[in-house]
């Protein structure tokens, strides 16, 4: 069996609902996703999957969607998105204080991937999962993208890896389908 993973660092917030401790609150962390995939055959190139696929098709659009971003569950940003949307005009306004000029931050795009969204209330970029974004659920959803992405009747996606934290104690939550 070969065997191939790659990883990306994103830097995001979250918050977790109904948590009896300090994950209630907004906090961020700088995690790392890895995505592993496997094969018993190589291709005709010689690779289980060229690691420029692994990146461009799964790495990076999770970087794109979490980068800088607060993530949150769908309860919860129905009950506070309107609250978000005056918080995220008066951050976002602070460019136009720091910088004296009054441009304002042209329309993103809505990045839609695997089931959760880019959301800009006032402008703050939130991304919004149908769970509450704990380390276990972030693993078990980044696993389903990669098995959607990869898989096939040669590669398999066996398990990925989501570290919440790196230092100075890892954080590791790690999901295998089965």
């Amino acid at each position: 069996m070969h065997t191939i993973w790659r990883s990306v660092d994103v830097s995001f917030a979250h918050h977790v609902r109904g948590h009896q401790g300090s994950c209630i609150n907004l906090h961020g962390h700088t995690w790392k996703l890895e995505v592993c995939a496997s094969a018993s055959a190589l291709d005709a190139e010689g690779f289980v999957v060229d690691f420029r696929r692994l990146q461009t098709d799964v790495l990076q659009p999770c970087h794109a969607l979490l980068d800088h971003a607060l993530a949150l569950g769908e309860e919860t940003w129905a009950e506070i998105a309107a609250d978000l949307e005056s918080m995220g005009a008066k951050l976002v306004h602070s460019r136009a204080v720091v910088h004296r000029d009054h441009a304002h931050a042209s329309d993103r795009p809505v990045l839609r991937l695997a089931g959760a969204e880019n959301r800009y209330p006032g402008g703050m970029k939130v991304a919004v999962f149908p769970f509450s974004p704990t380390s276990e659920r972030l693993a078990e959803w980044l696993w389903r993208l990669a098995n959607e992405k990869l898989a096939d009747t040669r590669v398999s996606v066996p398990w990925v890896r989501v570290y919440e934290t790196l230092h100075p104690v890892q954080s590791v939550a790690e999901y295998r389908p089965g």
